[in-house]
């Protein structure tokens, strides 16, 4: 083709086609070089096409991805569709959608919606053209396996999750040809699932054809083994210098590496793949199948130098959980898998566990692993959230916690659960409620919007405890008394903790011998909530739980409620912000987002902010001869 001036060239640059169509540029370079398309060249060596040439790479595209075309397939085919001139480049007819695509295509609309994320959006976070992926979740157009691979990254998935898995329902053995077939993976390759998605690794055959390849660099999490079985298959990890392996020849090494494949031999190359999956590594029980923890590296001259691993005894349990605390509250979160927590909702997956797992909750939480304070998570799965969470005390279980949610949402992140998300949903026992990091300014900020908040009881009158003592009866997720210490002559200190402790379990307890006569339709507080107004500097709040157990955090679910309660006075309105610090001097940033009712009471949406910090990521042992297995709890 003959290089043309400035004036004859097309309108679109070789960059604009590549967003437009999907089709990176040494694609699109490789394709002219091999005749399918036509584009205008400068004399400098500027590309530049037309509409026509547009819908042709489309056209082409299609032909590779979806349907596995060779280059000489695809010649053949616009020869035989009379597509050699731009006048008719959609005249191409090749079959309906795969319904395999369309299934997956469908599965990533899914999880699209759910992240609340347009096709821009998406498009702009994976690299890949809006339009192809409309094309790819109507069941007309497939990815490259790069491409895919940046889409489950974004939804925190692995390629596993977007193309299904298997089922061998325990069987060790599967015989040739037994194995989930998942058709076209790009163009030219054909995929038998062996095992997938159900044990610690994923075993695959993959088919290659000729020239087929991964069409650019990519990379997850785990490890991944390959072994060619037939033909050749070259591999390129980090940039490197391909390497070319031959039937026999193996690779083995680190997902997170970025890796890039292709076949280089003229015959379909045959290679059985092994990917192994972190997540589901680091969730599975070390029950029966290892009698040793992992330690780490040989450093410095400690107890544990020369030793990789801890030697268990027959019969241990072990248990692994993240822990942090939320501005001093711990959260202890379990990230084992539980069997038997079914249910439609988190509410009452929460009573499966209470029946079936409650040894657990104390095995977590009380001595001599936690003490009477530690709070802990269970994470289930959710049928109307992104999460679930079970949040459970060393004393009791409760439907909404908001510290525990903002510890939560500092483990998802850190385990990357979360991709590239920087909001998700989270249903709790007590309804679903919206969390998002990175907001005020903030990378370190975690933000819930909570349930409906109100005051449930304005005043009630409690003589018994001290003259004049007054307190509000106030919901936030959670049933709060709520009581100014200035009428009892005391504030918010370290030194007055032990005095607070005593005197909110008795306003507690006095306030739910009452409400049974008072028809209020509360059946019980939860905690006393003590606020003390500081003129010219932050309010402080503290949350009473038990005679022996307070909220080190500012809580946010009694927050929450002590926002409901300032707006029903007139004092807080929709768009509002209220600071608190909690006994330590930590604050969380409370607003109303907006105006709500609940129960046939006014209400508000609140919004609360604070920081969570990782202090442990720990694999807790039960040796079988343990004379407490359960834990105890000193009161």
């Amino acid at each position: 083709m003959d290089a043309v001036d400035a004036s004859q060239r097309k309108p679109y640059s070789i960059g604009h086609v590549s967003n437009v169509t999907g089709v990176n540029a040494s694609t699109l370079r490789s394709w002219e070089q091999q005749g399918l398309i036509e584009p205008a060249k400068s004399v400098g060596g500027r590309r530049t096409f037309t509409d026509e040439d547009i819908q042709r790479i489309v056209t082409i595209g299609r032909m590779r991805r979806v349907y596995g075309y060779s280059i000489a397939g695809v010649k053949r085919a616009l020869s035989e569709q009379a597509l050699e001139t731009p006048a008719n480049p959609q005249a191409a007819e090749v079959p309906d959608a795969d319904p395999r695509l369309d299934r997956i295509g469908a599965r990533v609309r899914a999880l699209r919606v759910e992240a609340g994320l347009s096709l821009r959006q998406t498009a702009e976070r994976t690299g890949v053209a809006a339009s192809h992926l409309s094309m790819f979740e109507r069941g007309v157009a497939f990815p490259s396996p790069s491409r895919l691979a940046s889409i489950a990254r974004l939804f925190n998935r692995s390629l596993a999750d977007l193309l299904g898995g298997t089922s061998t329902r325990g069987h060790p053995f599967i015989r040739r040809g037994q194995g989930r077939i998942v058709g076209s993976f790009g163009p030219g390759v054909s995929v038998e699932q062996l095992t997938v998605s159900e044990r610690l690794m994923d075993c695959e055959i993959w088919t290659i054809s000729p020239n087929a390849e991964s069409e650019g660099f990519y990379a997850h999490e785990g490890q991944e083994l390959i072994h060619v079985l037939e033909g050749a298959f070259e591999l390129s990890l980090d940039g490197d210098p391909a390497e070319i392996l031959n039937a026999g020849d193996s690779a083995y090494f680190d997902s997170t590496r970025q890796h890039r494949w292709r076949n280089p031999g003229a015959e379909a190359a045959v290679v059985l793949w092994v990917n192994t999956d972190s997540r589901r590594l680091s969730a599975l029980e070390q029950t029966n199948f290892t009698h040793s923890l992992k330690l780490g590296s040989l450093v410095g001259r400690g107890v544990g130098e020369q030793a990789l691993a801890l030697s268990l005894p027959e019969g241990c349990k072990t248990y692994r959980v993240v822990d942090t605390h939320t501005a001093g509250h711990p959260t202890r979160v379990l990230i084992e898998p539980l069997d038997g927590l079914e249910g439609a909702t988190v509410r009452e997956k929460r009573d499966r566990f209470r029946e079936r797992h409650d040894k657990l909750r104390s095995l977590l939480l009380h001595e001599p692993r936690g003490h009477a304070a530690t709070f802990g998570l269970v994470p289930v799965r959710s049928e109307q959230a992104d999460f679930g969470a079970i949040f459970v005390s060393s004393y009791k279980y409760l439907d909404m916690c908001g510290h525990g949610t903002i510890g939560y949402a500092r483990v998802l992140s850190g385990l990357g659960r979360l991709g590239a998300r920087t909001s998700f949903s989270l249903e709790t026992p007590a309804g679903v409620v919206q969390v998002a990091l990175g907001l005020h300014g903030s990378p370190e900020n975690i933000t819930l919007e909570n349930v409906p908040s109100f005051v449930g009881l304005e005043a009630l009158d409690l003589p018994e405890i001290a003259p004049g003592c007054v307190v509000s009866l106030s919901y936030g997720g959670a049933w709060y008394a709520t009581a100014d210490v200035a009428s009892f002559g005391l504030a918010i200190a370290p030194d007055n903790v032990s005095l607070l402790m005593e005197l909110g379990a008795r306003i507690k307890d006095a306030v739910n011998r009452r409400l049974p006569a008072r028809g209020a339709g509360i059946e019980a507080i939860d905690s006393t909530l003590f606020y003390e107004e500081r003129p010219g500097l932050r309010p402080r709040q503290l949350v009473i739980l038990e005679r022996n157990k307070f909220d080190r955090s500012p809580c946010g679910t009694g927050l929450s409620a002590r926002m409901a309660e300032l707006a029903l006075q007139g004092r807080l309105k929709a768009g509002d912000r209220y600071e608190v610090e909690n006994v330590l001097g930590i604050a969380f940033l409370g607003e109303v987002a907006a105006d709500s009712s609940a129960a046939g009471r006014p209400a508000i949406i609140p919004r609360v902010t604070g920081r969570a910090n990782l202090s442990g990521f720990s694999t807790l042992i039960v040796e079988a001869n343990d004379p407490l297995p359960d834990g105890f709890l000193c009161r």
